[in-house]
């Protein structure tokens, strides 16, 4: 019994010293894996739908601590966000639609912003294991950034740079 006892506190700390966030995060510059989620209403949305030149991901629960967190931190750039038509879409893992209809009540979120719940796909093709996690995506949904939570300077910091970088739209030609 000592012996079973010793090997599972050996593979728990095996786990917790190597599956650090490098390991559980998308190397930049990998295409981030398209997701078809349902929202809070039922209906299907799929990362693909989204033409924007930036996408923000979030990825996490209602309860977990460091996600409230992240969650007040995107309120604190909603305006950033709803000026650049910057796209947020948080993902919850495990959470009913009521659950998320009431954490998110009362929340000043970006129009941009959307609700979907995961049905296991994202959990598993973004090795979620530490959460939150941010994601920052280009227009060819590369991955630019993937990080275990983000302030809002450093968030609002990264997307500017980003869209500082976008080509200007082209002008009609008379």
């Amino acid at each position: 019994m000592k012996k079973k006892l010793l090997h599972a506190v050996n593979a728990w700390l095996f786990v917790a010293l190597f599956a650090t966030s490098a390991f559980c995060q998308l190397p930049s510059g990998t295409t981030a894996p398209d997701f078809t989620l349902r929202n809070l209403d039922g209906e299907t949305v799929s990362l693909s739908n989204f033409e924007s030149p930036v996408v923000v991901l979030v990825i996490g629960t209602t309860w977990c601590p460091g996600c409230r967190s992240q969650m007040s931190e995107l309120e604190k750039t909603q305006e950033f966000f709803e000026a650049n038509r910057i796209p947020v879409i948080d993902i919850f893992i495990q959470e009913t639609a009521k659950t998320v209809r009431n954490y998110l009540k009362g929340k000043k979120l970006p129009d941009t912003f959307v609700a979907l719940l995961d049905d296991g796909q994202v959990h598993r093709n973004y090795r979620v294991y530490p959460i939150p996690r941010v994601l920052v995506l280009d227009n060819s949904r590369h991955v630019i950034q993937d990080s275990l939570g983000m302030d809002g300077p450093e968030l609002t910091d990264v997307l500017q740079q980003l869209l500082n970088r976008q080509p200007a739209p082209a002008s009609p030609v008379d």
